[in-house]
């Protein structure tokens, strides 16, 4: 009596962990070419150093970078670990969502939708860009989804909607108010001013280099379509979970970002300080706020809720103060990752009424 995949838990696993590694794969080659405006099928994959064409054994998922010690075969220059990162990712990401929904409309869709995820994870970790090429065809998809397996097309057209308006509204008001928090900006922009007349100047008699100017964003346009895709594929509810999910992972992927900064100029040391300083202040004040609304309630200051809210107060007022103390070498940090990190952990987050077909 033969037996099918879907009763093999062991054979269906693995079989998923193969086609997540392979796609992974293709996801790799989708972010470098979509960035390059490159046709995504020719030419056949080739070392980025030397421009060799690659054979199959260089191109299977995971083990190649692993049997090939991490170098080109041809000009033994190293292979970025992105490859076998992206592929083991996708492949165990792969089988966490079969598992999650199986074998159903339901799942193949948050598979296509897991990988267009990943891949302007990789996009925007490189180039800071999330390519329209990747999202809209996408949104669109996401869309016919939603009308015809969730059964949500208003509501997801209305988180679309209301996803545009929401970042546009960041980036406006934040292009307003980072000055303020940062200063030196009002400077280096009275600098490039400077700057801009004079080459201005140069040009307008032939002399002097062009120069491409790149405009400042607190926001990019590709976090709004990103969180527009994120309502096509799991509705306005998932949105506004995966919006407020995404600031807290920014936040911390942010702040590890922002400590890899502070340890190349040399103040990591003195931030840290400034943190546990802050730390210790609003741990303070946070217990004495806390207490005397304990008091008003009448409940113990020692029960569980209120030392977790004073240990959030106390971890945000240090965080805010390690922040604040490297605010000088602070550099602009991708905000799709975090989004698109947190629209995954959203997908497992799902009430019932998201998917109201029951799992088969």
């Amino acid at each position: 009596m033969s037996v099918s995949i879907s009763e093999s838990p062991a054979a269906l696993y693995s079989l998923t962990f193969l086609v997540g590694a392979c796609v992974g794969s293709f996801l790799n080659v989708l972010a470098i070419r979509s960035l390059a405006e490159k046709n995504l099928l020719m030419p056949p994959s080739s070392c980025p150093e030397c421009d060799t064409r690659l054979g199959p054994f260089e191109l299977i998922p995971i083990a190649s970078y692993f049997l090939l010690g991490g170098k080109c075969k041809h000009c033994k220059k190293k292979i970025s670990w992105q490859y076998p990162a992206v592929e083991l990712f996708t492949a165990l990401w792969f089988m966490i969502v079969v598992w999650r929904f199986g074998l159903t409309p339901e799942g193949f869709g948050m598979l296509y939708f897991s990988s267009v995820l990943i891949a302007v994870t990789v996009t925007d970790f490189r180039e800071k860009l999330i390519p329209h090429e990747i999202t809209y065809p996408s949104i669109l998809l996401g869309i016919m989804f939603s009308g015809l397996v969730r059964n949500d097309l208003v509501g997801t057209m209305a988180g679309i909607g209301g996803s545009y308006i929401l970042f546009d509204f960041i980036a406006f008001y934040g292009l307003k108010l980072y000055p303020v928090l940062h200063p030196e900006v009002k400077e280096m922009e009275a600098a490039e001013l400077e700057e801009e007349e004079d080459t201005e100047i140069d040009n307008a008699f032939g002399v002097g280099p062009e120069r491409e100017d790149e405009e400042f964003e607190v926001m990019g346009g590709g976090d709004a379509v990103l969180a527009a895709l994120v309502s096509a594929w799991l509705g306005w509810e998932r949105l506004v979970i995966t919006i407020m999910l995404g600031f807290i992972f920014g936040a911390l992927l942010g702040g590890f970002y922002l400590a890899g900064e502070m340890k190349k100029a040399g103040i990591l040391n003195h931030c840290i300080r400034r943190g546990l300083i802050c730390f210790g202040i609003f741990g303070v004040i946070g217990a004495a706020v806390f207490y005397s609304l304990a008091k008003i309630s009448s409940q113990s200051i020692w029960e569980v809720q209120w030392a977790v809210a004073i240990a959030i107060f106390a971890l945000a007022g240090g965080f805010v103060g390690f922040i604040w103390a490297g605010k000088r070498v602070s550099q602009p940090f991708p905000f799709g990752p975090a989004l698109a990190l947190a629209a995954g952990v959203s997908m497992f987050i799902m009430p019932n009424s998201v998917f109201p077909a029951e799992r088969m």
